[in-house]
């Protein structure tokens, strides 16, 4: 089975007459469908779509054989086998539980989320109130509370820099315009004064268009008094 894992080809196996333990099984129970965090039950053989193995008295064993066969069928019957798998068993507690039991895991909920980034948590919880109905939701809310929090949290905080960062754009522009405002102030006076030196010496004054009308009679005011 552990061979299989990374299988791309193989889709049918027949194993009927081999003598198997329940060890075995539980390999190929794991192969199909490891149920230790989302990402693997995502990343598990969804190739298989034909899978024939030895029959098994006891409950236990029967319980894998009846697991097995379901997610054989699923790789046969969907377009995105691990997805559905996900959504099947992952995001139902109970189906869940079971499972970890036949494949020896302890069960937490806490161990649904394992390299679950938080900011998918919403769409996660979503989607389980969508297929399992609201009892999902509130577990999955007690288990990751902090989590969800956190995002929360992070998304102000988030906003709160991009505000800072804004404001110090707004500044830094006004402040620029000032700069540049102001050296332009000093090239007009270097003007007016190598217009004067050109002139002999005048004392005709030129006046920054760009002032306002009463300082720009002020300056000729001042022109006449030389």
């Amino acid at each position: 089975a552990n061979s299989l894992q990374h299988n791309t080809t193989l889709t049918k196996l027949w194993l009927e007459g081999n003598k198997f333990k329940e060890v075995g099984l539980k390999s190929f129970l794991k192969l199909l469908n490891d149920i230790s965090s989302i990402e693997r039950t995502y990343n598990s053989n969804h190739t298989l779509t034909t899978l024939k193995l030895p029959n098994f008295m006891n409950s236990e064993s029967a319980d894998m054989s009846e697991c097995i066969d379901s997610f054989v069928k699923i790789n046969a019957q969907y377009d995105a086998p691990g997805k559905v798998k996900v959504i099947k068993t992952q995001l139902d507690s109970i189906k869940r539980k079971e499972i970890c039991h036949l494949q020896g895991i302890d069960y937490t909920y806490n161990s649904l989320f394992t390299k679950i980034d938080a900011v998918f948590l919403p769409d996660i919880i979503s989607l389980a109130g969508r297929k399992h109905g609201q009892n999902e939701v509130f577990l999955m809310l007690i288990a990751r509370a902090p989590d969800l929090a956190s995002i929360v949290n992070k998304k102000t905080a988030l906003r709160e820099r991009m505000a800072n960062i804004t404001a110090q754009i707004c500044a830094l522009n006004e402040a620029h315009a000032l700069q540049v405002a102001a050296l332009g102030a000093k090239i007009f006076a270097i003007k007016n004064e190598l217009a004067l030196t050109e002139a002999g010496g005048g004392t005709e004054l030129m006046v920054d268009p760009s002032l306002p009308s009463s300082a720009k009679k002020l300056k000729r005011d001042k022109s006449d008094t030389f």
